[in-house]
């Protein structure tokens, strides 16, 4: 039987939520395989026991700490909340690098999801299960840095080979794709790479960009964060001609979003704001630093930041890299699917509060319907859901307040806990385009009025039970840079992930 839907991609392909992998079934390759009845629809199993992995599920963390502490920790409280994150971190260690989530899986022995988090362009065209395996040192049981080591190579092998055949040890991404083809036949290829050429610097603050020996290492080898445009191209089209070579009947390219609109890094304006003058210049701010740093406490002599310069800088690498994702579907006849510019029309701080992009009316429908998310669907229609970090109030305003009071109180709802990756919510809102996309292309069935907004609205447990510290966040988030690696935890996302923790 024909595969109706395989993608090939990045984190955002993968559905990694809230710093980890949890629930590959509301990634948006797999809510747009069920709206066109495209199941089953063969994903990784990336549960680990319930607590995700195989890094740090920031969600589940913080729902535990709430459990223990409420609204807040307090100062009786830290030995228990440390306790807490001790075994949370310990159990998710022992999965992957011991445990169950070295074993193979029954997902497989292809799949049809063959996204993976980390993942460049370079990335999709020389890792394979034997290469991640053969570049993982033996891990070290360690009680500080207590997070899998090599986080991305083990995810990348559950991903590639996932019921460990030898047939199957040596083919990359596209390969395996050729490999389902072959055997399956495959209607719609969806190719989501680019992301991670240049997140890096939105991560560490820090641009290194690629050189000419970039082009053949492996990813724990690298150390650019920003792909040089012609380098990017050169591998690209590598790509498009592997991608081609699969023999699917459509492929759909997607763009790369611009990374600096997600709540990762948040712009300040401390000259301006001073000054009373506009924060905003062109679209963008002063500095971006880290989203747990408060205006009060930066000082750009002191606190780490990407500059207006750089961040303009990062953005316009990126729009090169779609020209050359244009270029190459333009050569096909491969549709390609915006994503940048589904991002710039959600952004809500770039475009001053404004967004004009417009949300699907089912998930306006769905979170009206539910009793969990009825409140953010106001009475003169402005919806309460944006791409600010999530941020919840300890007390909802009135009832009668306005829309402004409420929109003040209950901020973000698109991104997840990391400030990198969508919610469930956000997911489904990719998901509305891709099927859009499909529509426009012909594909038999596509509909994003198909979308099961409901479920998707159900479970986004950010929205539906957001943990109860994000009352408290500041508190909160300045406490876990405190007791964690934050910060390097943050950096894994954008990849490098065969280093240790």
């Amino acid at each position: 039987m024909t595969a109706r839907l395989v993608t090939i991609g990045d984190s955002l392909t993968q559905g990694f939520q809230h710093g980890a992998v949890r629930r590959t079934a509301w990634a948006a390759p797999a809510m747009v395989a069920r709206a066109l009845h495209a199941e089953p629809f063969r994903a990784g199993d990336f549960s680990g026991d319930g607590d995700g992995g195989p890094l740090l599920d920031l969600e589940l963390l913080l729902d535990r700490l709430s459990a223990a502490c409420g609204k807040q920790v307090d100062l009786w409280e830290v030995p228990e909340a440390l306790l807490t994150l001790k075994r949370t971190m310990g159990r998710i260690e022992e999965y992957w690098e011991r445990g169950a989530g070295t074993m193979p899986s029954g997902t497989g022995p292809l799949h049809h999801n063959l996204g993976a988090w980390g993942f460049e362009v370079l990335d999709a065209l020389n890792l394979t299960d034997a290469v991640c395996r053969d570049n993982m040192p033996p891990p070290v049981n360690n009680f500080i840095a207590q997070l899998p080591e090599h986080g991305m190579y083990r995810s990348a092998r559950r991903v590639l080979n996932p019921a460990a055949q030898p047939a199957l040890a040596d083919l990359t991404a596209p390969q395996l794709a050729k490999r389902l083809a072959d055997s399956e036949g495959i209607e719609n290829l969806l190719v989501g790479l680019g992301a991670n050429n240049a997140l890096g610097p939105c991560v560490s603050l820090q641009v290194r960009r690629s050189t000419s020996a970039d082009l053949t290492r492996y990813a724990h080898q690298r150390e650019c964060n920003l792909w040089e445009p012609d380098h990017f191209a050169t591998l690209y089209a590598k790509l498009a001609t592997e991608v081609e070579a699969v023999g699917a009947q459509r492929v759909f390219l997607a763009t790369v979003p611009h990374v600096t609109i997600a709540p990762v890094t948040r712009g300040v304006s401390p000259y301006a704001r001073a000054a009373h003058q506009n924060e905003l210049v062109a679209g963008y701010y002063e500095y971006y630093t880290r989203f747990w740093t408060w205006d009060r406490h930066f000082d750009p002599a002191k606190t780490g930041h990407l500059t207006r310069a750089q961040a303009r800088e990062i953005d316009a690498t990126i729009s090169l890299y779609n020209d050359c994702i244009r270029a190459e579907a333009a050569k096909r006849g491969w549709p390609v699917i915006d994503l940048c510019a589904l991002l710039d029309a959600l952004a809500y701080r770039r475009n001053a509060g404004q967004p004009p992009y417009r949300l699907p009316a089912g998930l306006v429908s769905a979170l009206a319907q539910n009793p969990l998310t009825s409140f953010r669907v106001r009475p003169d229609g402005e919806v309460l859901l944006d791409t600010r970090y999530m941020r919840i109030p300890a007390r909802s305003p009135a009832a009668d307040a306005s829309s402004d009071v409420w929109r003040s109180a209950f901020k973000g709802g698109i991104f997840g806990l990391d400030g990198v990756h969508p919610s469930t919510t956000g997911y489904g809102i990719i998901a509305h385009e891709v099927l859009l996309a499909f529509q426009k292309a012909g594909v038999p069935g596509a509909d994003p009025a198909l979308l099961d907004w409901p479920s998707i609205v159900a479970n986004d447990s950010l929205l539906t039970r957001p943990p109860q510290l994000l009352v408290s966040l500041e508190a909160t988030l300045d406490a876990l840079f405190n007791v964690l690696p934050l910060d390097r935890l943050v950096e894994k996302l954008a990849g490098h992930g065969a280093e240790a923790f």
